[in-house]
């Protein structure tokens, strides 16, 4: 796990652009202007007021570019690369994060509903989910830099897919889209009096 504690980082993080690697010239650079996109969009939906206790976790954390980014006090992150995997439990005690950011992320999960259980267990009430997801639209694009895109991607969600996922655990907070429509931003909030 990769831990930043009021601005110092400590623990294991992967090396820059480690999960590119073979994407060839073209996606490299593709990946570094939406990895810059995504982390844009998704930081709008940050709350306020993270800086002096915040606690934010991003699961699919990879180098930590996005981490680094955070004015929360306490920043972590997670990566199946590292081995950690989100869908056997979050190291977290219940109800203590404030922010849970996958950028990128649920569409390479064939079961997403463990972790959106771990999420919505380690969130306080009124906690934010903030992720970042392709349209499916994007496919065609996607592949033009990682051929293996078939096999990357379990599934492809839209405003609907999402709502009907979070179920009665998250009320919807807001959406964005970016990339020229290819790419979307979530914001879920953790309801109040859900366990």
């Amino acid at each position: 796990m990769l831990t930043i504690e009021n601005g110092i980082a400590s623990g294991r993080g992967l090396d820059d652009f480690a999960y590119i690697e073979g994407r060839g010239a073209l996606g490299r650079q593709a990946m570094r202007l939406t990895r810059w996109l995504r982390a844009v969009h998704a930081g709008r939906f940050l709350p306020e007021g993270l800086e002096a206790e915040g606690r934010h976790l991003d699961i699919g954390c990879g180098d930590g570019y996005f981490l680094r980014r955070s004015p929360a006090a306490h920043r972590y992150g997670l990566d199946r690369k590292l081995g950690d995997r989100a869908e056997d439990g979050l190291p977290f005690p219940d109800g203590s994060l404030d922010v849970v950011t996958m950028l990128a992320v649920i569409e390479h999960i064939a079961d997403p509903e463990p972790v959106l259980a771990e999420i919505h267990r380690v969130l306080v009430p009124g906690g934010r989910f903030i992720l970042t997801t392709p349209r499916r639209a994007a496919e065609w694009v996607i592949a033009l830099y990682a051929r293996d895109i078939g096999e990357e991607h379990e599934r492809y969600y839209t405003a609907e897919s999402l709502r009907a996922l979070a179920g009665d655990r998250f009320d919807f907070a807001g959406s964005r889209a970016f990339c020229a429509g290819l790419n979307q931003a979530f914001c879920l909030v953790k309801r109040s009096g859900t366990p």
